[in-house]
């Protein structure tokens, strides 16, 4: 087992090989055997043995942070807020600075079940959650970061972690807001059977749900704004001639390869679409197949009128991250390309996962019950809702364009998908999208979908006209 300094361990870069030791000045060796976060240069927060027992270590680089960590556990614990407590500190003179505190076994944090749980089960563990919540409020101190990560369940026991986002309590609504937008818009609904767990306060429900809204849309843009730039999730190269972001984790060797020369992937391709404006293949990727989608230049005149905007590869990538944030199912992104000549775009490439299955038109021709299944029913109408609830259109709601995997319906080609900021522009492509999701059907199917969707269709004005009969 490796042993290392701290020093050498401030100066490694993301790749740790596991388990390692490290020399802490008057104590013995600690024995790292998982890292949970790891920003090099700045801290490591990681799994240990030390004293026979096992802890939570975080390792900072700058004292301020460590005070800051040391502050909040504090503030928790005479807020009365169940929290991990403090095992030991240290102050090392080569600038590190650790603190250790009990490890919770058999945790796992309220982002990792909570998709999983029943709505029971769901309900109580967010009536457990706003408690905490309500609690560090009354107390003058909120969770600045809030999110469902900073909420671990061990023993039966919901425990807050994460000292180092506790500042004191500023817009408790917005605060609430951004804890509840943490979940998809579908579970909006639960907020006012749950709500009272937070305890008494001055807010009416109305005002909860537009603080959701407004928190979960700044969430996203947060998000979407750390995907075209290096951090721990992505990984940028950039010159005067290209633009590559890949997500960090699935970077392999292979990946790179695809996105440093794609059109030696392109000779190689399946095609599955070869179009004028858009060229799809299937690759072969790590363990499985990928997309490649290639964004074409027609002609001069249309390079001319593309060069200054953000490529279509550009909006799917944004826009496939955003879709996955609001719990539609889509291709997860890998990577995304532009060619570029200084500032002008030229064509680019987006590599996605695969979707596996059949296309819906494709789906529901293979079945032999007429009845469009329950399930898929739910599926329709929950994409639907989310649309609306999220104020976002796609652009092209053909049945080419949802894939049916297994009980699940994922949306593609994603370069026509847009965020409205205004009330009007937003309803009108909503419509659009409504009636080109009816123009694909005929018969009882078209009865059916109309059915089903014609709660949303009067949301809008909209009256189904089958084009078919």
């Amino acid at each position: 087992m490796e042993l290392l300094t701290l020093q050498q361990l401030q100066q490694a870069g993301q790749a740790l090989s596991l388990p390692f030791q490290l020399e802490v000045p008057g104590r013995e060796a600690l024995v790292c055997e998982e890292v949970y976060r790891h920003l090099p240069g700045k801290r490591l927060a990681f799994r240990a043995h030390w004293g026979g027992v096992t802890v939570l270590v975080k390792l900072f680089f700058q004292r301020k942070y460590f005070d800051r960590e040391r502050a909040g556990l504090k503030a928790m614990v005479a807020a009365g807020v169940p929290c991990p407590k403090e095992v030991w500190s240290l102050v090392d003179e080569g600038g590190g600075y650790f603190l250790a505190t009990e490890f919770l076994d058999d945790a796992v944090s309220l982002q990792a079940c909570y998709q999983g749980l029943s709505v029971d089960q769901l309900k109580q563990l967010l009536r457990d959650a706003l408690v905490l919540v309500g609690q560090l409020h009354r107390a003058g101190w909120m969770q600045a970061d809030i999110h469902l990560d900073n909420f671990m369940l061990s023993r039966g026991v919901l425990n807050a972690i994460d000292g180092g986002g506790i500042e004191p309590l500023n817009s408790p609504l917005k605060n609430l807001g951004l804890f509840f937008a943490q979940m998809t818009p579908d579970y909006d609904e639960l907020v006012p059977e749950v709500i009272e767990a937070y305890g008494e306060a001055a807010f009416s429900l109305e005002a909860i749900l537009s603080s959701i809204t407004r928190m979960r849309e700044w969430r996203i843009k947060h998000y979407l704004a750390k995907t075209t730039r290096s951090c721990s999730q992505f990984d940028v190269v950039k010159s005067s001639d290209v633009f590559v972001v890949m997500v960090r984790a699935r970077a392999s060797e292979r990946l790179r390869r695809l996105m440093a020369e794609p059109e030696i992937a392109v000779g190689q391709a399946q095609f599955l679409k070869r179009g004028n404006t858009a060229t799809v293949m299937k690759v072969s990727g790590d363990g499985g197949d990928w997309v490649l989608k290639r964004y074409n230049i027609k002609s001069f005149w249309h390079g001319l009128s593309r060069c200054f905007r953000p490529s279509r590869a550009w909006i799917s990538w944004k826009s496939a991250h955003r879709l996955e944030l609001l719990g539609i199912a889509t291709p997860s992104p890998l990577a995304m390309r532009e060619n570029r000549t200084g500032p002008l775009r030229r064509e680019a490439y987006l590599a996605t996962e695969s979707a596996v299955g059949d296309n819906l038109h494709a789906w529901l021709l293979k079945q032999n019950d007429s009845q469009v299944p329950a399930w898929l029913g739910h599926e329709v109408s929950r994409l639907f809702d989310i649309l609306w609830c999220s104020k976002v259109s796609h652009g092209d709601m053909k049945a080419t364009n949802l894939i049916v995997t297994g009980e699940q319906l994922q949306v593609i080609d994603l370069d026509a998908v847009r965020w409205h900021r205004f009330e009007q522009t937003f309803v009108r492509a909503y419509r659009r999208d409504l009636q080109r999701f009816m123009d694909n059907w005929q018969g009882k199917t078209w009865q059916h979908f109309e059915q089903l969707l014609t709660p949303f269709a009067q949301r809008v004005g909209v009256t189904f006209i089958n084009k078919k009969v």
